[in-house]
């Protein structure tokens, strides 16, 4: 069950398209026609989804899109994969999520992409672009896309965004030692841009992330120390490595996860101990299971 934004907003914003040459039987030259997307408001109904700006529930209604999201993208294709315009709000619009804009007759695709500070969306080129976090970590990210034809009146849609990246919680299940300082967790390979055509990741080039985390001193000499990292490679499986280290830089254990999966709109957690008995760069197992709470799926292992 994916999570969906529906998105009502009370702001009008207007914009034109640019000039193109149409053929007077089927594109009356200069006629257009009024066009409106409503990007509105949600229930969230599948719950345990949080970020760093906004914790929701099975109960939590959004009463306002800028309220919970940064920035949103509108970019129109025309029938051949062109840019014809784009506009982007961010959340200094009181009324962020209406778009009323004028098109000529003919074939669109209209494409959507929201999120937090930092999301890059291009613009200028074809829907082979793609958006993402240019040199920093995924943040919560949602797309959507609507076919459009406009034909010989004026037309009215409401638009559905979906969330589009995963996320990775790693629980350290043993007591973190007195003088661990830091753990650092690999990503390989990870995605780091998603294509504006289908919101998917993009196939190439995957790229290796790692993610370092400053152990604080209330989680020294305790069990389940829990960091969790939004995750863009959300359609192959991939290796994560786990190392934590004291101040000095030594090793005091490690561990490897393979074939971990994570998927849109779903977290994954990945749990084990980390400090064994043996050697401190002995690799221990950890178990790999779908968080039920976001999407009806038993736990699985490997």
């Amino acid at each position: 069950m994916k999570k969906v934004l529906f998105l009502p907003v009370i702001a009008v914003l207007i914009f034109f398209s640019c000039k193109r040459d149409h053929s007077a039987a089927t594109k009356p030259a200069g006629k257009k026609y009024k066009v409106s997307f409503n990007v509105s408001n949600f229930t969230n109904k599948l719950g345990g989804f949080s970020n760093s700006k906004l914790k929701i529930n099975s109960t939590d209604t959004l009463t306002t899109l800028n309220g919970y999201l940064d920035i949103l993208h509108y970019i129109v294709y025309d029938e051949i994969g062109h840019t014809l315009h784009f506009l982007v709000q961010d959340s200094t619009d009181a009324n962020m999520g209406m778009f009323v804009d004028s098109l000529p007759a003919g074939n669109y695709q209209i494409v959507f992409v929201a999120g937090t500070k930092g999301l890059n969306v291009p613009h200028f080129l074809t829907p082979s672009d793609g958006f993402g976090y240019p040199g920093a970590k995924w943040q919560d990210t949602f797309w959507g896309t609507i076919p459009l034809t406009v034909d010989n009146g004026n037309i009215s849609r409401e638009v559905v965004l979906k969330r589009v990246i995963g996320k990775l919680e790693l629980t350290i299940l043993d007591n973190i030692p007195a003088n661990a300082d830091s753990l650092i967790f690999t990503v390989n390979p990870e995605a780091a841009t998603h294509w504006n055509s289908s919101g998917d990741p993009q196939g190439q080039p995957f790229d290796q992330v790692t993610y370092g985390v400053k152990i604080p001193d209330a989680a020294k000499g305790h069990a389940n120390f829990t960091v969790d990292r939004l995750i863009g490679n959300t359609v192959i499986p991939f290796t994560t490595t786990i190392v934590c280290k004291d101040a000095s830089n030594h090793v005091l254990g490690s561990a490897q996860a393979d074939n971990v999966v994570v998927h849109a709109n779903v977290k994954t957690i990945l749990s084990g101990n980390l400090f064994g008995s043996g050697p401190a760069t002995n690799t221990q197992s950890f178990t790999v299971k779908i968080d039920t709470a976001w999407l009806n799926a038993p736990p699985y292992s490997f």
